[in-house]
């Protein structure tokens, strides 16, 4: 659906060349958009696969015990294979945020009048690669760093921002976030000028996901279509909610929350919910995606994990997961069943259907997850039940929760949400690891890790 993503990434052409016209530019980050939609990050290890494992979502007996995924739920970082998987995610990250590094200090110079967008599209390009860097920094802190929950002050990993590498400095969690801050408020700066100022229609969800609009509308260069498949302003914005969370500055997190759910055009909101009726046809709910990456062979590397013949199965129970029986997430349109057990379709979606090379990055779904926590933090324990039942309601679900008396309480039933809402998509275990729940685990406390070991030779 993307076709602005099918170039060469910009590894396969002379760096002097592809930076010597404005085309160069958005070669190389569409290049970098591509790399993170490989299976190695986003596009399995860090979204349906890897990282799902690790959160528990998938019953374990289900996974051959020699494979690196049932090593990894045991938590066996020093296992030959488990530590190939997060050398991987090391290596690839930094290499991501090496060729975001190399654009940023590029576009950062040129003339704006080499673009065809002018300052409009040098803006958007360097600020989604600011954008980009700090999303990849983020991630890899969360993987190989404590939680600020379990914080005890050391330096984990390096903030990469210049190229080339020359050296590299290993900063502290609260540095590390403090740095991300920085990028993506210069980010959402710079991608303004077109989401916000110029053209705050092409954030609405049928241009922004679907590619759908009038001709005046629609853009006319295709580059600019789609930006829901880009780090756009309101991406930004959920992405700085969400660090906010993982920093506990709570209220600085539900205040760009609330800005995104209230960001609107011409009183036609951006983000909402498909009508829980239509699921079977919009599976991943493209009206509450707020960013996704795209990877159009998704369909076939997803299938084995559902094939009772294979080694490997991604299965859950879904009476004990989707137990209401008005849960449209629940429903037979959504789950398959293989070997007495359930399945996600959202990755088992025929080319051309909607969403079926979507990877879901950031759902206003989370959005309001996060006002509820706010919410319960501050003892206020109504609103924080109204925030997710927002959520379930959308879903088909017609009774409210039940009343919520604290936070733990709160706590119980967005577990409860997240399982449902986001599975497969890889943010259950970094909730768990965000708020130290090692209760949700079935093993012994002290033999739950939730910091990957650096690799061995810390290739950056």
């Amino acid at each position: 659906s993307c076709s602005w993503l099918d170039v060469a990434p910009s590894n396969e052409v002379n760096e002097e060349d592809l930076f010597s016209e404005g085309s160069g530019y958005r070669n190389a980050l569409n290049g970098i958009y591509l790399k993170l939609a490989e299976t190695s990050l986003y596009g399995s290890n860090l979204s349906y696969g890897f990282i799902e494992v690790l959160g528990h979502q998938y019953i374990l007996d289900n996974l051959k015990t020699t494979s690196s995924y049932y090593k990894a739920a045991q938590f066996q970082y020093d296992d030959t294979d488990v530590k190939s998987v997060i050398s991987n995610l090391w290596t690839n990250g930094y290499n991501v945020i090496a060729s975001c590094n190399n654009l940023i200090y590029n576009v950062s110079n040129a003339d704006s009048e080499i673009f065809e967008g002018l300052e409009m599209e040098k803006n958007m390009i360097w600020g989604e690669a600011l954008a980009l860097r700090a999303l990849v920094h983020f991630d890899i802190l969360r993987m190989f760093a404590p939680s600020m929950e379990t914080d005890d002050g050391k330096a984990y990993i390096p903030y990469v921002d210049a190229y080339p590498v020359i050296s590299t400095t290993y900063y502290t969690n609260a540095e590390i976030l403090e740095k991300i801050e920085t990028d993506l408020t210069e980010a959402r700066k710079l991608v303004a000028t077109c989401d916000v100022e110029q053209h705050p229609e092409w954030l609405l969800s049928k241009l922004r996901m679907l590619g759908k609009g009038t001709t005046d509308e629609l853009p006319e260069d295709v580059f600019y279509a789609f930006r829901g498949y880009r780090l756009n302003y309101y991406a930004i914005t959920a992405l700085m909610a969400r660090v906010y969370m993982w920093k506990k500055d709570y209220k600085a997190a539900f205040d760009k929350a609330e800005e995104v759910i209230k960001a609107s055009y011409n009183d036609e909101a951006y983000f909402g919910f498909v009508n829980s009726g239509e699921l079977d046809e919009d599976m991943k709910d493209s009206q509450n995606l707020l960013f996704a990456l795209s990877r159009t062979t998704l369909l076939d590397e997803y299938k084995p994990f559902t094939n009772s013949s294979s080694d490997n199965l991604f299965l859950f129970s879904g009476s004990d997961i989707y137990g209401d029986a008005d849960d449209e997430r629940g429903s037979t349109s959504l789950l398959g069943t293989v070997s007495g057990a359930q399945y996600s379709k959202k990755y088992l979606i025929e080319e051309g259907s909607t969403g079926y090379d979507m990877i879901p990055m950031l759902r206003l779904s989370e959005i309001y997850y996060m006002t509820g926590e706010y919410y319960a933090r501050n003892n206020n324990f109504e609103e924080a039940r109204k925030a997710l039942d927002v959520v379930r309601s959308s879903r088909g679900i017609m009774l409210n929760l039940p009343t919520i008396s604290s936070l733990d309480g709160f706590y119980t039933e967005l577990v409860k949400e997240v399982r449902k809402e986001q599975m497969a998509e890889g943010q259950l275990y970094f909730l768990y690891k965000r708020l130290n729940m090692k209760k949700y685990f079935n093993k012994d406390e002290k033999d739950i890790k939730f910091v990957f070991d650096r690799p061995d030779n810390e290739d950056i």
